[in-house]
């Protein structure tokens, strides 16, 4: 209950999750804008509006704000999966592995080219700092080849299930799907407009299940219901 003419005070947990989420987003901006080199704490600070310690008070350092960063984007796709799932009535348990990697897939590059995407872009710009060798961003390399083991473990299950080929060799196929979801987000951001979105969404999705189901398996027909029910991979990290 609050008093009249005095809305109620947040909490100190409610107002740190609030200011770090400001800094995340602030940084998601910057990276996007000039890259990871020219993104200082200081800058971050500034941009989100607090004073330019708040970044290191929260995170510790730039690899620290870097890995939570990383952690957010994923944490978007799987709230945006979860909400298209509410919007239908198809339950997650139904969906085989194939299903659950085509959608994963498909939600991610939807929820990639939204106009309020800035985190999911930060991480594509991160993504490419990491290709010298003596790469600064060891945080992007782990999160990196963590999604790779997430899909292989999902095309594993789907071999288990009957849904996926059992004769793909799982790793060489996640490395396909990643391939895929990342380059297809990379040229977005490099030549935005070279064509429709919601096609090459459709178009990515229907090459999975052409290129790994099990013949004897009935195909999905069009875009698939998103699902969290699995565990769920990281293509955009």
């Amino acid at each position: 209950m609050t008093v009249a003419g005095h809305p109620q005070r947040r909490t100190q947990v409610e107002r740190r999750a609030a200011s770090e989420a400001a800094l995340l987003r602030a940084a998601a901006e910057l990276i996007a804008e000039r890259g990871f080199e020219r993104t200082s704490l200081r800058s971050i600070g500034a941009r989100a509006g607090t004073s330019r310690e708040m970044p290191a008070y929260h995170f510790g350092s730039k690899e620290g704000l870097i890995t939570r960063l990383a952690e957010r984007a994923h944490e978007r796709t799987l709230e945006a999966t979860a909400e298209a799932l509410e919007r239908t009535d198809r339950r997650a348990e139904e969906l085989s592995a194939l299903e659950a990697l085509r959608v994963t897939i498909e939600t991610y590059l939807e929820v990639f080219v939204a106009a309020d995407a800035p985190e999911e872009r930060a991480v594509v710009v991160m993504w490419g700092a990491t290709f010298p060798s003596d790469s600064p961003l060891p945080a992007v390399v782990h999160a990196d080849r963590q999604t790779h083991r997430d899909l292989a473990e999902t095309i594993r299950a789907g071999q288990q299930d009957g849904s996926i080929r059992a004769d793909a060799d799982a790793d060489a196929a996640a490395v396909l799907v990643m391939g895929m979801a990342r380059g297809i987000a990379a040229l977005s951001l490099a030549h935005p407009g070279a064509a429709d979105p919601a096609k090459v969404q459709a178009l990515c999705g229907e090459v999975i299940t052409a290129s790994l189901q099990d013949p004897s398996a009935t195909a999905p027909r069009g875009p698939v219901t998103p699902t969290t029910s699995r565990r769920t991979s990281r293509p955009g990290q």
